[in-house]
């Protein structure tokens, strides 16, 4: 069990039987360890990964950008998240919609920086108290939630701008999404080549963040079949609003790695992401390079942008046949992969 979820277990004695809310929850055996004297857990998280997970273990779970409060809740459990921003977000949505006479604990790794909660919690809390250090972990609980203003989710949203195809692209995105409020260098070399190469037919975007490689796509063709795919609850919500801002249509995939990528595509573009939280995990990439090939439509093509230093070409030539560096500049290399090689039973 993780240690945030331990130091939760060591403060049991203070849940009694009430109601508990318990938002991003790690991916461990909390959940039932807290159901067990009959309290009523409700789980809710912004990452399909995790929802996946938790559906898979036998927890019912809503997947949401922003948790659903309902009022009989006691206790709502935050994990830290990695974000400061995403947690202001979320302490603000929390504090406008729990009872007054409800508590709030909010605990995480110090490492993923905890110990300056205090100063976020007590912006939307009349009280914060320290109830516990463990496992290199610290658990704090907030009282008295102030409600001067109400929460609107359009509060968070970042809009900026960029050029694509000869027209403004409109991006509105939301906290917790990579590369919030602006366009990253690796993204921005992507474009480049993508603005070159002209993908066509049905492109999928896979962890898609904001969406604006997939969009900056159909402007250049509107013909272009769109999906937009990815894990995260905030993500999705930003690319529906951009989307709406532009008058674009895209398909919203909400999926752990492929698992809900359907079809084949002509292409599939991606800046792939390297973290899980604060750590960094390349496992997601490694998956999504072993089986983007069987979604891949004959002749079809994979482009990606990825820092230089990251093994991810090598593991691009395991799985396709040909394997091409396009550009490497900044620190980025961009590459594009076709003709997948067969699938083996005995493959790594």
């Amino acid at each position: 069990m993780e240690g945030a979820s331990q130091v939760i277990l060591r403060n049991e004695n203070r849940l009694a039987g009430e109601s508990l809310l318990v938002i991003d929850p790690l991916r461990d055996m909390l959940a039932g360890r807290l159901q067990r004297d009959g309290r009523e857990v409700r789980l809710s998280t912004q990452d399909f990964a995790a929802f996946r997970w938790l559906e898979a273990a036998g927890f019912g779970a809503s997947f949401e950008a922003v948790p659903e409060i309902r009022g009989e809740e006691r206790t709502l459990v935050v994990n830290l998240p990695r974000e400061k921003d995403r947690l202001v977000m979320l302490l603000h949505a929390l504090a406008a919609g729990m009872s007054r006479t409800a508590r709030l604990w909010l605990v995480g790794e110090n490492r993923a920086g905890i110990r300056s909660s205090p100063r976020h919690l007590q912006s939307f809390f009349g009280a914060v108290e320290l109830l516990d250090k463990a496992r290199h972990c610290a658990l704090y609980e907030a009282r008295e939630p102030l409600s001067e203003r109400p929460f609107e989710l359009a509060e968070y949203e970042m809009r900026w701008s960029l050029k694509a195809a000869g027209r403004e692209l409109r991006m509105l995105t939301l906290p917790g999404v990579f590369a919030h409020g602006r366009l990253d260098s690796g993204t921005e070399v992507l474009l480049e080549a993508l603005a070159q190469l002209r993908p066509a037919g049905r492109v999928l975007d896979f962890a898609c963040g904001s969406g604006v490689i997939g969009m900056a796509a159909m402007l250049a063709d509107a013909d272009l079949e769109l999906s937009l795919l990815d894990s995260s609850a905030l993500a999705l919500e930003s690319c529906r609003r951009s989307l709406r801002e532009n008058a674009l249509q895209a398909t919203l995939l909400p999926s752990d790695g492929l698992t809900n990528a359907a079809g084949r595509y002509d292409w599939i573009v991606s800046n792939p992401p390297f973290h899980r939280g604060v750590r960094n995990d390349l496992g997601v990439a490694e998956d999504f390079f072993r089986e983007a090939g069987t979604f891949l439509a004959e002749n079809g093509k994979i482009v990606v942008v990825f820092n230089r230093h990251l093994p991810y070409q090598q593991w691009l030539q395991r799985e396709f046949a040909q394997v091409d560096r396009l550009d490497a500049n900044g620190g980025y290399a961009i590459v594009r992969a076709s003709h997948p090689r067969p699938r083996c039973g005995n493959r790594a």
